[in-house]
């Protein structure tokens, strides 16, 4: 039996060659590529990705992170395993999803890759079989210096100074020479960590309902920085506040490391797997970052009056070390999302005093999926959602808009999701006499989004609109009805009555968002693309909207009290 391995940024043209009995892509592409990728191979093409069981894997995946808690914590109590780990999830998922693949496969196959992928040689170890790679040296070579280009030709201005700092100076050691800390400081308040500009939005959002008390929004990296504050709000980098990086205690935190890591490989077949391929070498090139961000964190803590921490992203360590440092201090730490819902939260361990949840939604995903307990989460809706009600979207508003997901960042073939999707959605807006408008996701560029979309559909190009930036309430109001994956943003739309439609088979099955959304009657679910020519006889029904929520809100003085640190229980578990 012949099987091949599908890199993710390889095309289908090797498959070309008959012979395979089996292909296996690593990456993820819609239904409709695998169909149309048969014939040419000869054979059943699947990707790696259909050997998913859902949101049970997210338990399978804390459990696996709970293994190294309590080993490597440093002279601060900070436990670094417990703050670094989340940088293997992807790989630990992937290496799960591969060992069930293995079991699918005769030990006697031939194994062949397009070209070197850890999954292709953890695959190989598993079956204890040779692996062929098809890829030449020199083909190797063009390849990576074509695709450096090709990443770097879609950044923005912005985003290319932004990668350039990460990449060559992750202990501000440039940066802090050339920022200044911001004035005001001796003032009680209260903190607002970031590093992503959706994080310091929804920071600023919860700012605005307590316009009493005084906060700080630090930004960790210049992405992350607001062009305006409200008046309760003062803003700062924390690049003035880094020293530079005790190597010792970087040296000492890797000996703690090797222990570890040793234990987990020897314990662990997944972890071992991850060792072979080279993933748990990421983990001691993040030390000395993190220690610098520690330090830059505590010596704010020591020239700023800060009273609690609100952190909109306690899944990044950058974020979620000023955090630990408030509870540690006594001071009150509390936790919330950017976005919709966040699967993480069933991962990892869950530090904050309180978790505050937008809606009942993101409640009972947090109890029912992330295994939350009730009396740490808190309703609070933020000032964003309250002024987002005001809005009144125009019946024959102009636009069918698309909301964008980084579809490359999860793991999809990009080019082969606007393939099947730009010509369904082009006809669609015709039909339906409207604009086609792209509404991108932050970690994306209108420049890429721009040539991709020449590149795919040169014909309609010119006659589809692309929006970066904040929802402003313009855009609002000129969507008629929307479309998305799995986007957040299907929650705006359903609060405001835009009709949304979910592409439920784009979805990341493992987050069970789309579920979710279902459970709370958020927008209507298209099975498969060929539903999209349905849309105009949908909309002649009723789309659902938002469930309201049966839950009593948390109000603006108990949202201080929380703050404040004098949180009573019924605010927390009110049922």
């Amino acid at each position: 039996m012949k099987v091949l391995l599908l890199h993710p940024e390889d095309s289908f043209h090797p498959l070309r060659e008959k012979g395979w009995d089996l292909v296996v892509d690593l990456g993820h592409a819609p239904f409709s590529t695998y169909d149309s990728w048969r014939e040419p191979a000869g054979c059943d093409v699947v990707s790696l990705y259909q050997f998913s069981e859902g949101t049970r894997e997210l338990d399978h995946l804390h459990n696996l992170l709970q293994l190294g808690l309590g080993s490597m914590i440093d002279h601060s109590g900070f436990d670094w395993w417990d703050l670094l780990c989340l940088f293997l999830t992807d790989d630990l998922r992937q290496s799960i999803l591969i060992e069930r693949l293995s079991k699918e496969l005769d030990a006697t196959c031939e194994l062949y890759a397009t070209r070197p992928h850890r999954l292709a040689s953890a695959l190989q170890t598993l079956l204890n079989t040779r692996l062929t790679i098809l890829e030449s040296p020199a083909q190797s070579v063009i390849r990576r210096a074509r695709r450096y280009f090709e990443i770097f030709s879609q950044f923005d201005a912005g985003q290319f100074t932004q990668t350039i700092e990460d990449k060559f100076d992750g202990d501000h050691a440039i940066r802090r020479r050339f920022t200044r800390r911001s004035s005001g400081a001796g003032s009680p308040v209260i903190l607002l960590p970031s590093a992503y500009i959706n994080v310091s939005r929804t920071a600023i959002s919860y700012a605005k309902l307590l316009p009493d008390h005084e906060f700080l929004l630090v930004h960790t990296r210049g992405s992350a920085e607001l062009d305006s504050l409200p008046k309760n709000v003062r803003g700062t980098s924390l690049s003035p506040y880094f020293i530079p990086t005790d190597h010792a205690e970087v040296a000492a935190l890797g000996e703690s490391w090797n222990i570890l890591r040793s234990r987990l490989v020897r314990d662990d077949q997944q972890f071992a797997m991850l060792d072979d391929a080279g993933s748990l070498d990421q983990i001691p090139k993040l030390f000395s970052w993190g220690i610098a961000l520690r330090n830059a964190w505590n010596k704010l803590f020591a020239c700023e009056d800060v009273t609690a921490c609100l952190c909109a992203d306690d899944s990044n360590a950058a974020s979620s070390i000023p955090m630990l440092m408030a509870q540690k201090r006594g001071l009150p730490a509390i936790a919330c999302h950017h976005g919709a819902l966040d699967y993480q939260m069933a991962i990892k361990t869950n530090r904050a005093d309180f978790y505050l949840a937008k809606s009942e939604m993101e409640r009972d995903y947090l109890r029912r999926i992330c295994h939350l307990p009730l009396d740490r989460i808190v309703v609070a809706p933020t000032s964003t959602e309250d002024s987002a009600q005001q809005i009144n979207p125009q019946p024959e508003a102009p636009w069918l808009v698309f909301f964008t997901e980084p579809y490359r960042a999860y793991g999809w073939r990009t080019d082969e999701v606007y393939c099947e999707l730009l010509p369904r959605l082009c006809d669609l807006a015709k039909a339906c006499g409207l604009k086609l408008v792209f509404k991108l996701h932050p970690f994306e560029s209108v420049r890429g989004h721009r040539k991709m979309l020449r590149r795919l559909a040169p014909e309609d190009e010119r006659h589809i609109d692309i929006i970066s930036g904040p929802p402003s309430p313009e855009l609002w109001r000129n969507i008629r009805f929307a479309m998305t994956v799995q986007s957040s943003t299907a929650l705006e739309c359903a609060a405001l009555g835009i009709p949304i439609f979910l592409c439920a088979w784009l979805r990341e099955t493992a987050s069970g968002y789309l579920e979710q959304y279902t459970r709370f009657g958020v927008g209507k679910v298209l099975q498969s693309i060929e539903e999209i020519a349905e849309v105009p006889h949908l909309l002649a029904q009723n789309v659902p909207g938002l469930t309201s929520n049966s839950r009593r809100m948390a109000d603006i003085d108990q949202l201080a009290q929380l703050f404040s640190g004098a949180c009573p229980l019924p605010l927390a578990s009110n049922a």
